[in-house]
């Protein structure tokens, strides 16, 4: 986990970057705010795995200067970024955390939110229990992610690739850093700690088409996932997962299926 957050606070500068809002993660992003609802009155909200603010800060103009907003990221440079963001709000803070160790009071929350970012968790259940414990006995969540079957055009290229130049325990720890839930296993490990609330865990598909180089410059997210890899080797394998991607271009681009998990808990 500690690669994958250094990875994420490195590329802290691209977030705000065209290429990435308007890359296919941008624009999951994006779709998945829309299905919050809005938030307004004497309130704490939370956003874990806030990333540089952006919806946090869009969330505090929405909402008013009584609700009190309160942003979760272990990433620095991307804590630092949302601090600066929303230092004119001062009903906004930003916190050092992860959904594994929330830096919350228990019982504390009205609502808590989180968008594509569920899926780096290291324990399931630690971090659903956390979620259970900050959240008010009336307290409504929606946790939005990234399922087990994003990706599948460029997995089914790119799975031979890695299978000929990586060893089975660098491709194993590499599978290992990301969450690959099923909608089923996602109702079973909530279920489980949120027992009889009012609690609902959906699925949907969305396909993006974009350009070899539009998608490529998201693809660098996934470094943390290969530390391991001596730079030679790592570098082999980009040149021919980029000429792998590239056989998927039709008239309408290269697709990208994000499968998206969203679990919604209502008073």
């Amino acid at each position: 986990m500690a690669e994958i957050i250094e990875t994420y606070s490195k590329l802290a500068s691209t977030y705000e970057s065209e290429e990435n809002l308007g890359s296919c993660w941008g624009k999951a992003t994006a779709h998945a705010m829309s299905l919050l609802p809005l938030r307004k009155g004497n309130e704490v909200v939370v956003e874990v795995g806030c990333g540089p603010g952006i919806q946090l800060a869009s969330m505090a103009e929405a909402g008013g200067d009584t609700l009190q907003l309160i942003g979760v990221e272990p990433a620095d440079s991307l804590r630092e970024n949302a601090a600066e963001r929303t230092k004119r709000f001062p009903n906004v803070r930003v916190l050092n955390g992860r959904f594994e160790e929330l830096p919350l009071d228990t019982g504390s929350v009205d609502y808590l939110y989180s968008m594509i970012a569920f899926h780096w968790v290291t324990d399931v259940e630690k971090s659903v229990k956390e979620l259970a414990r900050v959240l008010k006995p009336d307290g409504e969540l929606d946790i939005i992610f990234s399922g087990r079957f994003t990706g599948k055009e460029f997995i089914n290229k790119t799975t031979p690739i890695y299978f000929k130049h990586l060893s089975a325990r660098q491709i194993m720890d590499a599978a290992m850093s990301r969450q690959r839930l099923t909608v089923e296993s996602t109702n079973d490990a909530f279920r489980s700690i949120f027992g009889s609330r009012n609690l609902s865990v959906t699925e949907s598909y969305h396909t993006f088409y974009d350009t070899l180089e539009r998608h490529w410059s998201w693809w660098c997210r996934i470094e943390g996932q290969f530390s391991g890899v001596v730079p030679e080797v790592k570098a082999l394998c980009d040149r021919e997962i980029k000429e792998a991607i590239g056989t998927l271009d039709s008239e309408q681009g290269i697709p990208y299926t994000i499968h998206l998990i969203h679990v919604k808990v209502r008073a």
